[in-house]
């Protein structure tokens, strides 16, 4: 079942939280993505090109950040979690190891009218269909830098906190503009819980695992959607299903919108018909898809390779992430 309608199904807290701290679970959220007026669910290869331009292509990410705005002041986006973690796998040193244990990851983003400020909750199901929230919000500031430099120990004590991408300034100037902070009411139990230093240090390791990568894929998905060519949408008819479900006594699923990538032909803008020009063949390497910016519109080229193999290969950057 897809994330959306899980959370949105949720009537108890799953198995496993701690009880007496009315922690966030995903049926405090029911109504809210209920009531979302856009619900995303992204095919494999957006999701995959949202990634790869978040931390491949930070650059293009980065100065685009003023083209940027969600749709909507609340927007729910969903993917594979394999998906994602297999494209961020792909961007060399930046330590993704392991397999991921939840099967999908969905967020919410709410934000101001300009849909330039906002947060965002990280949601996920395991593979049995079970659905959890982080304990992290992100925050985010598009017209401004925010990222917060702070010891572990204010962060549990309610303080927010950045991360950094020491390797890639282009990605790092994106993260200067995310932060993020424990929920309330999770501050309030690890801090009954006494941590020792070790512990904090695990707890925040996973508590980021599960949601600092997410900021920057959803802006880089933002742009793709503004971009011309760039996305393809479509409103996913629940009608006849869910008439179905309701015989059946089961609840109904959500309607939502399925993105994907445009995957449309276009010719290099250097290509021209008729044209004379010879120059020497450029080593063979693969141009992912990218948007291409022009004032203040971005356009949306699809993947091709290019180059002779005779000229022997280009290889790829090297990036790392770190906790600031």
């Amino acid at each position: 079942m897809r994330l959306l309608d899980l959370v949105a199904q949720s009537t108890t807290p799953p198995l496993g939280l701690p009880t007496g701290f009315s922690l966030p679970a995903p049926h405090h959220f029911a109504s809210v993505i209920t009531s979302c007026p856009l619900r995303i669910v992204l095919a494999d290869e957006l999701a995959r090109c949202a990634t790869l331009l978040a931390y491949s292509d930070g650059d293009r990410l980065a100065g685009c950040l003023d083209l940027i705005h969600a749709p909507t002041q609340s927007t729910w986006i969903e993917w594979s979690e394999s998906t994602r973690q297999q494209a961020l796998r792909d961007v060399p040193n930046l330590h993704v190891r392991g397999e991921p244990s939840a099967r999908r990851v969905g967020v919410l983003v709410q934000t101001d009218k300009m849909g330039r400020t906002g947060t965002m909750r990280t949601f996920w199901s395991t593979q049995q269909d079970v659905a959890y929230t982080g304990p992290l919000v992100t925050e985010f500031d598009l017209d401004s830098p925010i990222r917060e430099s702070t010891n572990m120990a204010a962060m549990f004590e309610g303080e927010p906190a950045g991360v950094s991408y020491i390797e890639e300034p282009a990605v790092d100037a994106v993260l200067r503009h995310v932060q993020f902070r424990f929920d309330p009411a999770w501050g309030i139990y690890y801090r009954s819980a006494m941590l020792n230093e070790i512990e904090r240090i695990a707890v925040m390791r996973a508590a980021l695992a599960s949601s600092a990568c997410d900021a920057p894929m959803i802006f880089a998905l933002f742009l793709l959607m503004a971009a011309k060519d760039g996305v393809q949408r479509h409103v996913a008819e629940m009608a006849k299903v869910n008439r179905a479900r309701q015989r059946a006594g089961r609840m109904p699923l959500l309607e939502h919108v399925e993105a994907c990538l445009n995957l449309r032909s276009m010719a290099d803008s250097t290509e021209q018909a008729g044209s004379t020009l010879i120059r020497r063949p450029s080593r063979m390497h693969h141009v992912r898809g990218h948007l291409a910016r022009r004032g203040n519109k971005v356009f949306w080229r699809s993947s091709h390779l290019r180059g002779s193999v005779r000229q022997g290969l280009i290889r790829t950057r090297t990036v790392s992430l770190s906790f600031h």
